[in-house]
C-alpha cells in the first residue's frame, strides 16, 4: 500500500497557511515606512545631541544665530553628517527665530511611502541655549513650505504652523 497524503489532509494544510498568511501579513504591511520614520527620527536626534550644539558654539559670535552658517544645503549639510535618503530638502537659513519653530526640512514622501508628510522644524538658539530640532508630521493634505512658522507653543504632542496641525514625532 502507498503511503500519501488524502485530499482532506491537504485541504487543511492549505487553510492553515492561508490562516497564518493572514495573521501575519498585517504586521509587515507599513514596516518599511516606520523604518524610514525610525531614519528620520535619527537623524533629529543627530541634530540635537551633536551637530546642534556644534553649530551653536560656531555661531556664538552671531549671538547663536545658527542661521548665519549657511548651511543651507543639503550638499553643504553633507559635510557634517550623513544625510538619510528620506531627506528631501534643507535649509537651516531657515532656523533664524528662537521664540517660534520654523520649517527647515522635508521628507521625501516617495521614498517614505507613507500617507503623512514629515518636516524638520527648528528654533534658533540665542546666548544660553542651543538650537532645537523637532520631526513632525501633517496629513498629506497639510503641506508646509521651507520657513513656514509655528503660531502657538507645542501644546503636548502637536503644534500648529501657519494653522496647519502637525503631530511631533521626534523632541
Amino acid at each position: 500500500m502507498k503511503k500519501a497524503f488524502t485530499m482532506i489532509e491537504l485541504i487543511f494544510v492549505i487553510v492553515i497557511l492561508g490562516i497564518l498568511a493572514a495573521v501575519a501579513l498585517p504586521k509587515f504591511i507599513g514596516v518599511a515606512s516606520q523604518a524610514h520614520e525610525a531614519n528620520l527620527k535619527n537623524f533629529v536626534g543627530t541634530l540635537n545631541g551633536t551637530l546642534g550644539p556644534s553649530w551653536w558654539s560656531k555661531a556664538m559670535p552671531n549671538s547663536g544665530d545658527v542661521s548665519t552658517l549657511h548651511i543651507n544645503t543639503i550638499n553643504k549639510l553633507k559635510t557634517y553628517t550623513d544625510i538619510p535618503k528620506e531627506l528631501k530638502t534643507w535649509n537651516l537659513d531657515k532656523c533664524n527665530d528662537a521664540n517660534n519653530y520654523k520649517v527647515i526640512g522635508e521628507g521625501n514622501t516617495s521614498v517614505i511611502g507613507s500617507t503623512e508628510n514629515y518636516y524638520i522644524i527648528c528654533k534658533d538658539g540665542a546666548a544660553n541655549y542651543a538650537p532645537k530640532f523637532m520631526l513632525v508630521k501633517t496629513a498629506q493634505a497639510d503641506t508646509l513650505s521651507l520657513g513656514d512658522a509655528n503660531t502657538s507653543a507645542p501644546n503636548g504632542n502637536s503644534i500648529d504652523i501657519n494653522s496647519k496641525s502637525a503631530t511631533i514625532v521626534q523632541q
